[in-house]
């Protein structure tokens, strides 16, 4: 896979403007100052959670025997539930529960933009793909830097654009999720298929 490539997939998975309305409700109460503050901690406790499943994630996987094809066909599953969620309901849907003003890790950092979809992406392109960490760690960088860019004017985003734009960027996002997703299920039982011993 190319760095563009990797790029998208990761921001498909992170997902920033399908998160946008969930964060800005989320941290509604707050001031403008609090809610930026807010939004650069809860992005850089995400990214310290998605490099610990970039660098570790293989070890993790060789621990408990989990061959990469398996992977394959249950990240792709995964991603293929949240497209659909993406596609039929909203973000705030997603994560419906009710949590305090200005929460800390849960649930903006994790599991909204740090989440099962994001971590199985990973370890996908790190065992699946083999594709070097420098690689993986600067995609995600780019995509933090993007998802910046997204979450800090959220607000005035928000207003821009309205419920339905904003509604209209998530669907579209998931219908490309969608399609990354079925192809990572149609890899996995490739793979599964040729590691069947011969008759």
């Amino acid at each position: 896979m190319e760095l563009v490539q990797i790029i998208l997939l990761l921001f498909l998975v992170i997902d920033p403007f399908g998160n946008l309305p969930f964060v800005v409700a989320v941290l509604a109460r707050l001031d403008a100052a609090a809610y930026r503050r807010a939004v650069l901690r809860e992005l850089g406790l995400a990214l310290l959670v998605l490099l610990l499943f970039a660098i570790a994630g293989g070890t993790i996987l060789d621990y408990l025997h989990i061959e990469t094809w398996s992977l394959s066909i249950s990240g792709g599953i995964i991603l293929f539930l949240i497209s659909l969620k993406m596609i039929f309901r909203s973000a705030r849907e997603i994560f419906a529960d009710d949590y305090s003003d200005n929460p800390i890790l849960v649930p903006i950092a994790m599991p909204s933009i740090a989440g099962p979809s994001a971590i199985t992406a990973l370890i996908v392109l790190r065992t699946k793909e083999q594709l070097p960490l420098t690689e993986v760690l600067l995609a995600l960088l780019v995509v933090f830097f993007l998802a910046c860019l997204v979450f800090l004017p959220g607000r005035r985003l928000s207003a821009v654009l309205g419920a339905r734009g904003l509604g209209a960027l998530e669907k579209f996002m998931g219908l490309l999720l969608n399609l990354v997703a079925v192809g990572m299920i149609m890899r996995g039982v490739r793979d599964f298929i040729v590691s069947l011993p011969a008759a």
